[in-house]
């Protein structure tokens, strides 16, 4: 009987070769970065990890946790956890290569959790919505400036289109962070 490789052996051959392939090119390169920010009536944050084939255009998949509540005549908290996979392009570069601002899109998946999961609020009230999986769309701009050969400050403006949210379809995301380039 023969074993296939777990995928994540698969997954760790895949970027060791994509760094040596990296290493005898120069072209290809990989970052990660944090930022944290604003959300809809509260707060975010979000890690990312981005693949750069080249100059002009980077795969980004993000991770956004936001924690909110909506504030009306009884406050309810919210959570939403996403993962967004999506493609940025390079729209300008200063003459000193100190500066850029990208722009793109790309699809998301996540979970949200709406009064801690209770559909019951404190005075007896019944919420409408409910806490479930959620799917959609990204856009988003970042503009980086940056510090160092490795480093450079983010600043990031996301807007997401959840098709089936009970919070609201539409949900911005604004933040500040840093990148560091890994290759």
């Amino acid at each position: 009987m023969k074993r296939k490789a777990p995928p994540i052996i698969l997954i760790m051959c895949l970027l060791c070769t994509a760094s040596i392939f990296a290493q005898r090119r120069g072209n290809l390169a990989s970052s990660v970065g944090v930022s944290g920010g604003y959300v809809e009536d509260g707060f975010a944050a979000m890690g990312t990890f981005n693949f750069h084939p080249n100059r002009f255009k980077y795969f980004q998949i993000s991770v956004l946790a936001a924690f909110a509540e909506d504030r009306g005549t009884q406050d309810i908290p919210y959570n939403v956890f996403t993962i967004q996979p999506g493609l940025m392009y390079r729209l300008y570069i200063s003459r000193i290569k100190t500066f850029s601002v990208h722009a793109g899109g790309g699809g998301l998946f996540g979970y949200e959790v709406i009064n801690n999961g209770s559909n019951e609020l404190p005075n007896g009230a019944i919420i409408d919505g409910r806490s479930q999986f959620i799917y959609g769309a990204w856009i988003g701009a970042e503009a980086e400036l940056a510090l160092g050969d490795d480093f450079s400050l983010l600043i990031k403006a996301n807007e997401y289109y959840h098709v089936n949210s009970d919070v609201g379809n539409f949900y911005p995301y604004a933040g500040v962070g840093i990148r560091y380039f890994l290759f």
